[in-house]
């Protein structure tokens, strides 16, 4: 071996060995030593990058998707009324064309779609264009539009009023109620929505449920149901009600079975009125009351009958059935007839000249004109013949009458003596003339 040899050997086993860490160190340190020019050599790149693609291909093309496309009635739609049925919440999708640093960042919010209404003048359905158009303003070419039309049905806007129908099915009432025509409050509701669903309504209902037996009134708050012509529920999101609640009033009333009775008017002190027999039809009617005062009653008087009012001709008296506040005729008879008993009476006329006046005022003097007065009598035929003249008089009562100097008539009463005459009436009114004149003091 040469000492050449020797000596390189010699000097590689001289130099020490590099790690791997030795060489990652090295490598971190020349790129930190050249981080700059890293990085300006990046920058550079895309700049290059950007002017070239500018430079070479300067339009491009992109899609926007899921653009909102914006319904907005017009002033001539307001004005008669015109509505889109329906909510209409469509999107379209466009392909544009324009400048590459224009349109490239381009999002769905920077377009509006918008429907073309201008053509909209009636009810029908319409195929209307879709308009699309920036919100920033940028310069591009519309390719492709996904939506270019839309088919819509339009229908006039009407309101109407319709009576609701309260009513609760589940209702039990003990024997003596009677349950009263259910009402709802508010009765009527306003309706607003497309004539021609409107026309398909034919009822709103208002039903309450109310669970087991009951005694008394109840209102009972619930909601209201829309129907259809055919009976079916009407289920509709584009109609609107005025109130979707209601009250329903259900009135609950004793009833109670009520003979019928009146009272008689004008009777005279002498008359015996058990001998005057009469029959009433309806004998009893079905009365209603609102509470429990009902139960007290044995019968119902429906009014008076003046008995002067009875003739021989018309033996027939109708009165009208009248009740107390708040009760409830459920018979319906409006009034009752009353037949008189007097297929034995007679009817006969006497000349009376036994007037006199009473409680004549101490200021006044008051003399009677009337000397002689016809009085037109009826009763059973055997008692009226053994009556005279003689068995009358006539008072005229002065109390309480405004007299005056002169002549004026006054009312008077009749009384018929003796027992014949108990069941004898005269029949009408009658007057009697007097003068009357002021007493001076030195009188």
């Amino acid at each position: 071996m040469d000492n050449n040899t020797k000596e390189t050997q010699n000097n590689k086993k001289q130099r020490p060995r590099r790690t791997f860490r030795d060489v990652m160190t090295s490598v971190g340190t020349s790129v930190r030593n050249n981080l700059k020019i890293i990085v300006w050599s990046i920058v550079l790149a895309v700049l290059v990058w950007i002017v070239v693609s500018v430079q070479v291909f300067p339009t491009i093309e992109t899609g926007i998707a899921d653009i909102p496309i914006q319904l907005q009635p017009t002033d001539y739609m307001a004005t008669h009324n015109l509505q889109v049925v329906g909510d209409y919440t469509g999107t379209t999708d466009i392909r544009i064309e324009g400048k590459r640093y224009e349109i490239a960042a381009l999002k769905s919010e920077d377009f509006i779609a918008t429907l073309d209404l201008t053509s909209v003048r009636s009810a029908g359905t319409f195929t209307v264009p879709v308009s699309v158009t920036s919100r920033t303003g940028v310069d591009y070419t519309l390719l492709e539009s996904s939506q270019l039309s839309v088919t819509l049905v339009v229908d006039e806007i009407a309101t109407r009023e319709f009576p609701i129908t309260a009513y609760a099915p589940d209702i039990s009432l003990p024997e003596g109620y009677y349950v009263d025509e259910i009402t709802a409050s508010p009765a009527t509701v306003t309706v607003t929505g497309s004539a021609s669903v409107l026309d398909k309504i034919s009822r709103v209902e208002a039903r309450a449920s109310v669970d087991g037996e009951i005694h008394e009134s109840h209102e009972v708050q619930t909601t209201l149901t829309v129907y259809s012509e055919n009976g079916s529920k009407l289920v509709n999101d584009d109609i609107k009600l005025s109130t979707d609640n209601v009250m329903v009033n259900i009135p609950i009333y004793m009833q109670k079975e009520l003979p019928l009775t009146f009272s008689f008017a004008g009777v005279p002190q002498y008359f015996d009125i058990n001998s005057l027999g009469y029959d009433i039809q309806p004998g009893t009617i079905m009365v209603a009351a609102p509470d429990d005062s009902i139960s007290n009653l044995s019968e119902l008087n429906i009014g008076t009958v003046n008995i002067s009012d009875i003739r021989l001709n018309q033996t027939v008296s109708t009165i009208p059935i009248t009740l107390p506040e708040g009760y409830k005729n459920l018979s319906g008879y409006n009034s009752a007839r009353v037949t008189w008993d007097i297929a034995d009476y007679g009817k006969l006329d006497f000349p009376v000249t036994n007037i006199t006046v009473v409680n004549t005022p101490d200021n006044m003097e008051v003399e009677i004109i009337t000397q002689e007065l016809t009085l037109s009598v009826i009763g059973p035929s055997e008692q009226l013949s053994a009556l005279s003249s003689g068995d009358f008089y006539i008072t005229g009562n002065l109390l309480g009458v405004s007299l005056h100097d002169g002549s004026q008539d006054v009312p008077v009463t009749v009384v018929i003596t003796g027992s014949d005459g108990s069941n004898c009436l005269a029949v009408g009114s009658y007057k009697i003339t007097v003068s009357a004149r002021t007493v001076t003091e030195e009188e």
